[in-house]
């Protein structure tokens, strides 16, 4: 996905948002604001990728502001609030008399955990909102059967997870995705880079405990960007009978690709030009399988 107008802006009030989380000094907040402006009157182009665009910013700020993880207050609060909504959640998911039901369910649960995020312009998230679209909210694009038509019996699936928080519910989906019969990896980043969900996060939310494995993209790059990505991770990426890419870095960035592989988006569309580059409105949820 190629970026619009509108990105900039996000792009501009994510990198200052950070910028004031990574530090208290004015004077190297301005520093970064100005090095950030430099770099997006460098790098913004009809051509670029905003997840790749995010991806320079972030590295910026952990450069210039001696910070190196600026959100991770933020993703331990999410943590926290994940799992204990996600406990909730599972209940529910566990109570179906069906494994298609419970896969249904949990695709649901791992799409809406895809809320937890932050600075995102028009975007406002809170616990109520939360619970409230978990009991109502019906998916603008609903392709789990096709997707559980293509999981068989030891079916190779990887899994790439978005946020911090969400990764709760994604442990819901994973578990259900094991109980199916596929041997699930799940990539977490390599490092840190906004609010996404590390190995440290991964291990917080005990994912361990239900994965076939957990592995890193290897590096610190917002979605997938090959060009980043370990070898490990590239392997298994081509290795896999099916990738599960959650949230909107990692939809910017793997829908520019031709890999092969069949792609099951899970996420909100949180912002205008992701919303239309799948076709559907701002703030819809969506299971969607590109084959």
């Amino acid at each position: 996905m190629k970026v619009s107008l509108e990105c900039v802006e996000c792009l501009l009030i994510r990198g200052v948002a950070g910028i004031k989380r990574a530090t208290d000094n004015n004077e190297v907040r301005f520093r970064a604001v100005s090095k950030l402006l430099e770099l997006l009157a460098r790098e913004f182009s009809p051509e670029a990728v905003p997840a790749r665009l995010g991806t320079l910013r972030e590295r910026l700020i952990k450069e210039v502001t001696g910070n190196p993880d600026p959100y991770f207050s933020d993703k331990k609060r999410s943590n926290a609030l994940g799992k204990r909504l996600a406990s909730q959640v599972e209940e529910v998911v566990r109570q179906e008399d069906s494994v298609e039901k419970r896969f249904a369910l949990a695709c649901r649960a791992a799409v809406l955990g895809n809320l937890i995020e932050f600075d995102i312009p028009g975007h406002d998230f809170s616990l109520e909102k939360l619970e409230h679209m978990l009991r109502n909210t019906k998916l603008s694009i609903d392709d789990s059967e096709r997707i559980l038509r293509a999981i068989g019996p030891g079916a190779k699936v990887l899994y790439v997870t978005d946020n911090a928080g969400e990764i709760a519910f994604d442990k819901i989906l994973v578990g259900v995705l094991e109980e199916l019969g596929a041997k699930v990896a799940v990539a977490v980043r390599g490092g840190p880079v906004l609010n996404d969900a590390t190995l440290e996060d991964a291990l917080e939310v005990g994912m361990d405990e239900v994965a076939t494995e957990v592995i890193t993209t290897g590096c610190d790059a917002v979605g997938v960007d090959f060009e980043l990505v370990s070898k490990e991770f590239l392997d298994k990426y081509l290795g896999s009978d099916l990738i599960v890419a959650k949230g909107m870095g990692n939809y910017e960035t793997l829908s520019e690709e031709r890999m092969g592989k069949p792609v099951a988006y899970l996420l909100v569309a949180k912002c205008g030009p992701v919303a239309r580059h799948i076709g559907v409105e701002r703030g819809s949820a969506v299971v969607k399988l590109v084959e």
